[in-house]
């Protein structure tokens, strides 16, 4: 029974009303949002999992520490079930897999009281009404393992781990180089110009110089559309078409005859074996059909085919020669096992108006590069002629150019022991861009 209570205290009227009962009631609304029945099961049941997902469980704490809500809690008829649910859900993988550096899974999650949370590896992965998800991440060369949680409104969780590993073709670090391609960068045409091209790899009395025949025949690109000279005034001898006939016919005939006298700049190139005679005064270019040991019967000497260019008067003939003259082949082999160890060529004199590019000095090899199947010499002359060897920009690659470009990457290919020379006129112009 409530009564009532009328006093004046100190000229202030109290009512006092007793046999109520004004007990505060607890403020639930710790957070602006009010948590959803699953969180509650979740905070519930599970403190530690409710921890893990960083829910705000002081709602439920001060929701039921207030008076009964028994019948408050139950809202939906889905929370019905889930509060009597005992089947946790369900996790399908349907396929998993891995490309370059990236793993990707795609499965799908369902539960009876539906899904309301999907981890992987404690992160949360989005998922669409149907369950399906798709995921993917890196995936370090050795694999990964991916452990999956998958949480339905009653708090029940599946826990899966699987493993996904990375298909990693077997690669060994190479030294690789560009191919080569003359086509870049067009020059400017001279008409004037001749070529005589010699390319010997397979020899019929000696051991063979590695990719020579494919240097020359390389170059005859680099003739035409680098240095400008017409295809109908460049010759290419390889294989048994550079023996000793050949050669001599393509020197004393066929070049002496084609020059036009003070107008034509003449080019050769040769790539194939050298030899110096015993007492390196003299240098000899070796035909396919040479023999070392007869080297003044069977050979060519590098003065005779200058003397007979210098004969008919070109405006300026320039010679590119990967050949050495040790003895020693780019395979490193003897040619001639009764001849002296370590010749060295004497230095050699030039007519007026010949600039001369060897591979290597008179007592070095010169080298094969394998990894580019060329010459070492003979690929970066070629490389230089597409432009590398522009340092300066000026669409004009001079001798010296050239050199300079040759001798770096070949001195560090090499290791040192095969430093490219330059004889002659150093500041002629061998390509003019358009």
């Amino acid at each position: 029974m409530r009564s009532i209570h009328l006093y004046i205290l100190f000229g202030f009227m109290v009512l006092m009303i007793s046999g109520c009962d004004f007990r505060p009631a607890p403020d639930p609304f710790v957070s602006n949002r009010i948590p959803t029945f699953t969180e509650k099961r979740i905070c519930m049941a599970d403190r530690v999992r409710a921890n893990e997902l960083n829910l705000d469980c002081t709602y439920w704490e001060n929701y039921i520490a207030g008076p009964d809500r028994s019948n408050d809690l139950e809202v939906e008829p889905q929370d019905r079930i889930a509060s009597a649910d005992n089947q946790t859900p369900e996790l399908r993988i349907l396929g998993k897999y891995s490309q370059d550096a990236t793993g990707f899974i795609k499965g799908v999650v369902s539960d009876n009281t539906g899904v309301v949370e999907l981890l992987i590896n404690d992160r949360p992965v989005s998922f669409d009404n149907s369950g399906r998800f798709n995921h993917q991440e890196y995936l370090p060369s050795g694999g990964k393992e991916f452990t999956f949680i998958v949480i339905d409104r009653a708090g029940l969780k599946t826990v899966e781990t699987i493993r996904l590993s990375r298909e990693v073709s077997p690669q060994v670090a190479k030294i690789s180089f560009n191919s080569l391609n003359p086509t870049s960068r067009p020059a400017r045409d001279n008409s004037d110009a001749i070529a005589l091209i010699v390319g010997v790899a397979q020899y019929e009395k000696t051991a063979p110089a590695e990719f020579a025949d494919k240097d020359a025949q390389v170059f005859y690109d680099y003739a035409h559309l680098k240095l400008g000279i017409p295809q109908n005034r460049i010759q290419t001898l390889v294989k048994n078409k550079a023996d000793i006939v050949g050669l001599l016919t393509g020197v004393n005939k066929w070049l002496k005859r084609s020059v036009r006298q003070g107008e034509s700049d003449v080019y050769i190139f040769f790539a194939g074996h050298g030899l110096a005679s015993d007492d390196g005064g003299t240098a000899y270019l070796i035909p396919y059909d040479g023999a070392p040991d007869f080297l003044e019967r069977t050979a060519i000497s590098r003065d005779e085919v200058f003397r007979e260019l210098s004969s008919v008067n070109p405006r300026s003939v320039t010679v590119f020669l990967d050949t050495c003259y040790s003895g020693d082949t780019r395979g490193g082999s003897r040619l001639s096992t009764g001849r002296p160890l370590g010749i060295k060529l004497q230095e050699q004199s030039l007519p007026a108006g010949f600039t001369v590019l060897t591979a290597a000095g008179g007592d070095q090899i010169a080298k094969s590069l394998k990894e580019a199947q060329h010459g070492m010499f003979s690929y970066f002359l070629m490389k230089g002629m597409e432009g590398d060897a522009d340092t300066d920009g000026n669409n004009e690659i001079t001798a010296r150019e050239l050199h300079t470009y040759v001798r770096e990457n070949v001195v560090q290919q090499s290791n040192g022991s095969q430093v490219p020379e330059l004889q002659g006129d150093a500041g002629r112009i061998l390509i003019r861009f358009q």
